[in-house]
């Protein structure tokens, strides 16, 4: 006769709650660059974004593609986000955040009209500024101090409120800021690390001179893997 015990053990599993941002990358710097990265520092692992960027399609659809494919990782997304309002090249921005060139190239190709949709959704809301955080039907938050952003967000976690909730990072310790600044990577290369993922210039060697390749060009936001040399 065998005893089977059976141990009962807490789940693990833990509702993510999803808010939605709208908003202009290249215009709302501020807020990209310190307000949602701070939010996703305290609450990242608590929260699903989704994202209706603002602006051209001309950057908002590659954005909104490059942050598709990072989905699974807040974190990473806002790393992303900062490095674009920081006036980054965006081939940086993507070689950081380990994009996929390939499904990256076939989203911009096939998804422009992403940017119809965003401007459509922000126009529903009847708010005409930006960034707005939408949290649900008719609950959205804008146009407030850092602090107030996190303060409304945390309402959705009723009485589970997370740590960053409860004890979050101080939104002015700029040190804390600069402590966490590099650690959202997803991609490195060692052969390129100094120049951070930027290519190397090739040179060529005849028996009488050496030239350097002077220019290289990359084609818009839709592929990056390999450089186009101009002699």
């Amino acid at each position: 006769m065998y005893l089977l015990i059976l141990f009962t053990l807490p789940s693990l599993a833990k509702a993510t709650y999803v808010i939605t941002v709208y908003g202009d990358v290249y215009n709302d710097t501020k807020f990209f660059t310190r307000t949602f990265p701070w939010i996703v520092d305290n609450i990242g692992g608590d929260i699903s974004v989704d994202y209706h960027l603002l602006g051209s399609g001309r950057y908002s659809v590659p954005q909104m593609c490059a942050l598709n494919q990072l989905r699974s990782n807040t974190y990473l997304q806002a790393e992303f986000l900062k490095c674009e309002a920081e006036g980054t090249r965006s081939e940086i921005c993507l070689c950081r955040s380990g994009i996929d060139p390939k499904k990256f190239r076939q989203c911009v190709l096939e998804r422009g009209n992403m940017a119809g949709l965003a401007a459509f959704k922000h126009s529903q809301l009847n708010i005409d500024v930006s960034p707005i955080i939408e949290l649900g039907p008719r609950i959205t938050v804008s146009e407030v101090p850092d602090e107030h952003y996190l303060k409304k967000i945390c309402t959705i976690f009723g009485d589970d409120k997370p740590r960053g909730c409860v004890k979050p990072f101080d939104c002015n310790n700029n040190t804390s800021t600069d402590a966490l600044e590099s650690r959202a990577l997803a991609y490195f290369d060692c052969s390129k690390i100094d120049n951070s993922c930027q290519w190397h210039t090739s040179t060529t060697t005849t028996p009488t001179t050496t030239r350097t390749t002077p220019t290289t060009t990359y084609t818009a936001n839709t592929y990056w893997d390999t450089p186009h040399h101009t002699p």
